[in-house]
């Protein structure tokens, strides 16, 4: 029994560590971690919406700026089917991070 347990979970790790690093289109392309911010807009257009935070560090006293953090969202349809609410977070021209949401009817 543990060794079926212990099985399953270094099957499932891999899918965890991934988690955050793509997104699947309806077509089969892929969004992928690490892409620039002009292959994004080649491929998925327009962000619905960029919001773009300054991350400051204060050092007691002095607030030193930090990095620049922009996220664009997305409504796309999903490999799986369903619509999907995509956040993809940016720091400088490349993703650092992909969230989604299956859009509820």
């Amino acid at each position: 029994m543990f060794k079926n347990l212990l099985f399953l979970c270094f099957l499932f790790c891999p899918l965890i560590a991934f988690a955050g690093s793509s997104f699947r289109l309806s077509d089969g392309d892929l969004v992928l971690k690490d892409m620039s911010k002009i292959e994004v807009l080649d491929k998925l257009g327009t962000p619905l919406l960029k919001d773009v935070q300054s991350l400051g560090i204060d050092t007691g006293g002095n607030i030193k700026p930090g990095q620049k953090v922009e996220t664009w969202s997305y409504k796309l349809k999903g490999s799986i089917g369903g619509e999907y609410l995509v956040s993809i977070t940016f720091e400088g021209d490349r993703i650092v991070d992909i969230t989604s949401v299956q859009k509820k009817n």
